[in-house]
């Protein structure tokens, strides 16, 4: 049987995804079969065209409760499911081309970190944009994007050359996003003293644990982040069903 749950009650289910990342407001349904949850979630980019929807748990039990649920929910925007489970998912949910990520966790930085070294607060946006223009036009963070609590980066020379966002999540943990660095100023680890200086700003939160996702073919970022304290908690494949291959 189905069990529909309170979408606030979902976050504290034994997930750290859900309990450090889904924002209980927006969360429009809630579903729970053995060790699988489905939720729908109103999307928080601008301009997307219907839900969210979040999938994970055992393969086995994710499928069994999609099936139910699937018929309970409009057509999804976009729909992200742990990926062993992504073969298990409903047709009318299996996106055909798939973006593969990463969902890591921090609870500490390692001793041999220099969070602090040459690194300020920046609050120019046309600064901002410039780097991620330069490094990552595609940013899923944006000078003005909801929930940002800072902006850090590094200057050389009075130019910004590196910079990150880190948001503030309903539960206070801080969650690491757009790190970029100019590429005209890479090879010189500014992408670990910026990330090293936002984990230690996340961490001050009540939650006590920093956050971020990374593309599961970015190995360099992903090595940088581990020498960082994080771990791996989940691997998600996300995309949009019907989407051309």
């Amino acid at each position: 049987m189905t069990l529909a749950v309170d979408p606030v009650a979902v976050t504290a289910y034994d997930a750290p995804f859900l309990r450090h990342q889904v924002d209980p407001r927006r969360v429009l349904g809630a579903w729970r079969l053995g060790g699988a949850v489905v939720l729908e979630q109103q999307p928080h980019q601008p301009g997307a065209d219907g839900c969210v929807v979040t999938a994970i748990g055992p393969p086995e039990d994710v499928a069994e409760l999609a099936v139910q649920v699937a018929p309970l929910v409009a057509a999804p925007w976009r729909v992200s499911v742990e990926e062993p489970a992504l073969a298990s998912l409903p047709e009318a949910w299996r996106p055909a081309t798939v973006d593969r990520w990463h969902w890591m966790l921090a609870r500490e930085l390692p001793a041999s970190s220099d969070p602090g070294l040459g690194v300020v607060e920046v609050h120019e946006a046309a600064e901002i944009d410039a780097v991620l223009d330069d490094a990552q036009p595609t940013a899923h963070a944006r000078p003005g994007s909801p929930g940002i609590e800072c902006w850090l980066g590094v200057r050389d020379g009075g130019r910004l050359v590196a910079v990150g966002a880190l948001v503030r999540m309903p539960d206070r943990t801080g969650h690491l996003r757009a790190v970029s660095v100019l590429s005209s100023a890479r090879g010189r680890g500014l992408g670990r003293v910026v990330s090293a200086a936002l984990t230690q700003r996340a961490l001050t939160g009540g939650s006590g644990v920093a956050t971020l996702g990374v593309y599961a073919e970015n190995e360099v970022a992903i090595g940088l982040y581990r020498s960082l304290g994080y771990a791996v908690v989940h691997r998600f494949a996300s995309g949009s069903p019907g989407s051309p291959a």
